[in-house]
């Protein structure tokens, strides 16, 4: 078969982008190794973060509908929603940094990914998208004309043609490094992620999120603990681990070693999904030739549900263009660099500058914790504007944390760590 498009992928950025080239009258065949689009076997994201222009746009949620404010689009949802609007930075002595609006309005909202998903699925369906679930790509080939794929599934082989290739697999893409594209990405790290659905929590807040943040809660990365959409009497818990220090060996020292136990003495997990993510750095230029890569696919670890949905309206835009004869894919990328903070030069000195663990001891966290907790900031999920207004509030302390704890107040102003350039 002949296709204008082919698009490997079918999360949120695949989904997308296939839905926008065929609205805009291209022949779009839509590839997916899952038979079951809304049945979400991998943890993830499932939440609508709500700050200002973050991933490239500022979203709103009303009349069955997400609109995306900047990109001028909208999908829709009518499913289930749960507003989350404090969120907490906790230290092993318990000291708390806290982030909410004046408002009270969200600061992430929960959604059923699998409805979203089926829905943009169903869109594709009604567009005339030649969709193809339970199947994999086994080999592609840039031909220069075009691109030409060997598809698996079924038990059986077949071979499809399209005259542009978008991939969106996600943050492990097969298909990208086929094609050499991600040859000269900086592999950092591969993390084991797993995301429990817990019941017997006691005396967790609703409407809080929390990010346990010390070796006192036996892992480096943050422990991250939320409301459930699934239930008020359900709490989530994401673990974030390695081969070295897995997520189930962390999760039994909770219950053991940290000062968690208690909160945790009659939990019980009622479901878990996993996953593993390997961070490379991003891909600045995302295309070559007859092929682009979207979404979490060219990314630096993610770009959420939303900057997945925003990169595939800009892919299915972009694509349409190449195929009248206009540079989309240059023009997609310069809108890639813009709206995504980790293309900057600087994201890897941000990341280091803002890392807490294993940076800071237990001790000191304690202390900078406490400095702060009896003030309030910006209500902010973003991952690069929280740690800059922690910091910024803490940093207004320079003075006593030189007095106080000399030795603190020389690591927090080192070079290594690049806060002065990043402040």
């Amino acid at each position: 078969m002949n296709y204008d498009v082919a698009v490997v992928g079918a999360g949120p950025a695949g989904l997308m982008a296939a839905k926008t080239a065929a609205e805009l009258g291209l022949k779009v065949a839509l590839i997916e190794k899952r038979k079951d689009i809304a049945c979400i076997t991998r943890a993830c994201c499932q939440q609508f973060i709500m700050d200002d222009n973050f991933q490239g746009d500022t979203i709103k949620i009303e009349h069955g509908k997400v609109f995306f404010t900047h990109n001028g689009f909208a999908v829709d949802y009518d499913g289930p929603l749960l507003n989350v609007t404090d969120k907490y930075f906790v230290s092993p002595g318990g000291h708390t940094i806290h982030f909410s609006n004046n408002d009270k309005s969200p600061i992430v909202v929960k959604f059923d990914k699998g409805l979203l998903l089926q829905g943009l699925w169903d869109h594709c369906m009604q567009q005339g998208v030649t969709l193809l679930p339970g199947v994999r790509v086994s080999g592609a080939t840039d031909t220069g004309k075009g691109i030409e794929m060997t598809l698996a599934g079924g038990g059986g082989t077949e071979t499809i043609k399209a005259r542009k290739l978008l991939i969106a697999e996600g943050v492990n893409a097969k298909t990208a490094g086929r094609l050499g594209l991600n040859i000269d990405r900086t592999h950092f790290a591969t993390a084991l992620c797993t995301l429990s659905v817990l019941e017997g929590i006691r005396d967790f807040e609703p409407a809080t999120l929390k990010s346990y943040m010390g070796v006192a809660y036996q892992s480096f990365a943050p422990l991250i603990m939320g409301p459930c959409l699934e239930g008020s009497d359900l709490r989530y818990l994401v673990i974030i681990g390695n081969q070295n220090r897995k997520p189930d060996q962390i999760y039994q020292n909770i219950l053991t070693k940290s000062p968690l136990a208690a909160l945790f003495a009659n939990a019980r997990i009622v479901k878990k999904t996993a996953c593993m993510a390997t961070a490379y750095s991003s891909l600045r230029v995302p295309y070559r030739d007859n092929v682009l890569v979207i979404g979490d696919a060219a990314a630096y670890v993610e770009v959420e549900t939303q900057g997945a949905m925003t990169c595939g309206f800009q892919a299915g835009s972009a694509v349409a263009q190449e195929i009248e004869g206009q540079r989309g894919f240059a023009k997609y990328t310069r809108w890639w660099q813009d709206s995504f903070e980790f293309n900057s030069d600087d994201y890897l000195q941000v990341a280091q500058g803002f890392a807490l663990v294993p940076t800071y001891i237990d001790d000191e966290l304690d202390y900078l914790f406490a400095l702060i907790e009896d003030e309030t900031l910006e209500g902010s999920f973003n991952q690069y504007k929280s740690p800059r207004l922690m910091w910024s509030a803490i940093l207004r302390y320079q003075d006593r944390i030189a007095q106080e704890r000399p030795e603190l107040h020389e690591k927090i102003n080192s070079k290594n760590l690049t806060l002065s350039d990043v402040l």
